[in-house]
């Protein structure tokens, strides 16, 4: 197993921001905010819907910079679903919408596998 030693800035860049900011706005929320969010993080519709297109990518991602095509293959398995979910769940509420989340998982899928 080789590294992907190019992939790796990018990696930690795009996903220790986020996380970085996520963890200090949580930080700074007081009790009922927090207990809200945490109840909000454990809903199935958050789960299979950003939770499974996170972990999907984050997943797809590692198997990139790890050389592991089943690695790469089972995170975009995963980021597939989550974004079905995503465009079942939207298509009731906007349609457009619906059809964007489609277009952007395509093209995210496209990326990761290509």
């Amino acid at each position: 197993m080789s590294i992907d030693f190019d992939s790796l800035v990018p990696f930690f860049i795009m996903w220790g921001i986020p996380i970085f900011m996520v963890i200090r706005t949580y930080l700074k929320m007081n009790v009922d905010d927090r207990k809200s969010a945490k109840s909000d993080f454990k809903t199935p519709r958050f789960i299979f819907t950003i939770g499974f297109t996170i972990v999907g990518i984050f997943i797809a991602q590692i198997g990139s910079i790890l050389r592991t095509e089943i690695v790469n293959t089972i995170g975009i398995i995963i980021l597939a679903i989550g974004g079905m979910v995503s465009v079942v769940d939207t298509w009731r509420k906007n349609r457009f919408r619906s059809i964007l989340i489609s277009l952007l998982i395509m093209f995210a899928i496209y990326f990761l596998y290509g």
